[in-house]
């Protein structure tokens, strides 16, 4: 079952913008699907496979998954099979008319703003606790600082160039998902993190360097920034299964609580649709009710 596979990857990361971890759940559907195919069918060829098979597959799968993983599996296979069809590998995709099971709506996990407050302060503790490094402090503040005041993914923090900040206006130019741009506020306490780096590291701000490196100028990887929060968290006695994603989340949900219009939100999450921002709102009810039954007498 041979195809162009480095043209594929390079087609998710240039044209679909992929996170790391997107990107690794891809390629994990498409290795399962091909031992289904070499392992549990007669099929050798990508011609052959027609949406039987693909039904097949899935009606096995579908029993022992949840809906979540269900629904990213399929999501990369339907983007393998447009790439085989675009080739001209296959003459028609076997997927077109599959709809994956709508995913169990849940809230996402987030941290207080009291949370937040405690975990964007630890870098500057175990600095003056002599745990890390001046370089850890300062560099780790940035991280956390950009993450949590924009919102923006981490595969937009590690694209971030020092020529895409707006230092004046507070402002950063993210490349999100798709090649589209957005102009995010990122607030005055990342700008200080960005110039107490500066004056701490003497690393020159030049347009075309990496914002988030490592000591010796090379850019992070996702699961460096990754093991960094989990650091954090350990040492925070902070929820452990909080990511760079679930900060995100954290950004969202505050700024809804606080009175930000959704649409508002939206815009700054870089959100195509406004259903993908209103679980937030579903967040926000949750504190509202649980505010009721603290306060009500008869709640």
């Amino acid at each position: 079952m041979h195809f162009p596979y480095a043209e594929f990857i390079r087609t998710l990361e240039v044209e679909r913008q992929l996170s790391p971890h997107t990107l690794e759940s891809y390629v994990t559907s498409i290795e399962k699907f091909i031992n289904f195919l070499l392992h549990y069918s007669a099929i050798r060829d990508w011609e052959a496979v027609d949406e039987w098979t693909v039904r097949q597959y899935l009606i096995e799968f579908w029993g022992r998954n949840k809906k979540s993983t269900v629904a990213n599996r399929l999501s990369g296979l339907k983007a393998l099979f447009v790439f085989l069809e675009r080739k001209k590998i296959i003459a028609a995709n076997p997927f077109v008319n599959l709809k994956g099971p709508k995913k169990d709506k849940t809230l996402p996990k987030i941290l207080s703003p009291q949370e937040v407050a405690q975990l964007l302060h630890l870098p500057e503790k175990l600095f003056g606790e002599e745990k890390i490094s001046k370089f850890l402090f300062l560099r780790d503040t940035l991280i956390l600082e950009l993450l949590y005041n924009s919102g923006m993914r981490l595969g937009e923090l590690l694209s971030l160039r020092y020529g895409d900040i707006d230092f004046g206006r507070c402002s950063v130019k993210i490349l999100g998902k798709g090649g589209k741009e957005r102009l995010c506020p990122i607030g005055r306490y990342s700008v200080r993190a960005l110039e107490r780096f500066r004056e701490g590291t003497g690393i020159a701000m030049t347009c075309d360097r990496w914002v988030i490196v490592e000591e010796r100028g090379e850019r992070l990887t996702a699961r460096q920034v990754q093991n960094r929060l989990k650091f954090y968290l350990r040492h925070g006695n902070l929820p452990m299964d909080i990511s760079p994603h679930k900060l995100r989340h954290s950004y969202a949900t505050h700024m809804l609580n606080s009175g930000a219009d959704l649409r508002l939100v939206q815009e700054l999450l870089g959100h195509t649709h406004l259903s993908t921002t209103q679980i937030y709102t579903h967040v926000h009810s949750g504190f509202m009710q649980a505010a009721y039954n603290r306060a009500h007498p008869r709640a």
